[in-house]
């Protein structure tokens, strides 16, 4: 029975440790994520930083990129300066696209930014009140091992389009599956 009782305590132990270290996982692999987005808007966090007006060219191509887009509109809040944000991406759709792209890009998820990405529709949040999903279809060419799953789908949201504009949805995922 003492034996019994010592493997299985040995057993809970690891499944602990799994856990521990799962969730240790998927933070540093977020933190890491964001720090190396955060590294690419450098120009702009450094000029907000030193007081001046970062430059056009570096506010379009960031807010033009999903990748980087997230992250120079969060930058640009933290400091009050959204003002500088490009219009033409200054749309809960286009934030929403950044919001997916920057989950498949964690390194638990797709580990990478897809290849493509395209909006396919707006759909109500079921009992959420006024609230929406995007629902959005994606691939990713060779070598990624995903390429050979075609057009995949993944939701970003909900958002409340009564609110501000929002970098984050708590519903934001992929189940790598086809769009179809």
């Amino acid at each position: 029975m003492k034996i019994v009782l010592l493997i299985l305590g040995a057993l809970a132990a690891l499944i602990v440790l799994f856990v521990v270290w799962r969730l240790y996982a998927t933070i540093a692999g977020s933190k890491r994520t964001y720090l190396k987005l955060a590294a690419r808007i450098a120009p702009v966090s450094l000029a907000l930083r030193d007081g001046r007006i970062p430059r056009q060219v570096d506010l379009d191509a960031f807010a033009a990129d999903r990748t980087t887009r997230k992250v120079l509109y969060e930058e640009l809040e933290i400091h009050d300066r959204l003002d500088l944000f490009p219009p033409a991406f200054r749309t809960q759709e286009a934030l929403a696209e950044a919001d997916l792209a920057a989950w498949l890009a964690h390194p638990n998820e797709l580990g990478s930014v897809p290849d493509e990405i395209e909006l396919m529709k707006q759909v109500p949040a079921p009992g959420l009140d006024g609230q929406s999903y995007y629902a959005f279809r994606y691939r990713m060419r060779e070598p990624h091992w995903s390429a050979k799953d075609g057009w995949m789908a993944g939701v970003a949201g909900p958002y409340d389009p009564r609110g501000p504009l929002a970098t984050s949805g708590r519903g934001t995922f992929s189940r790598f599956e086809a769009y179809d």
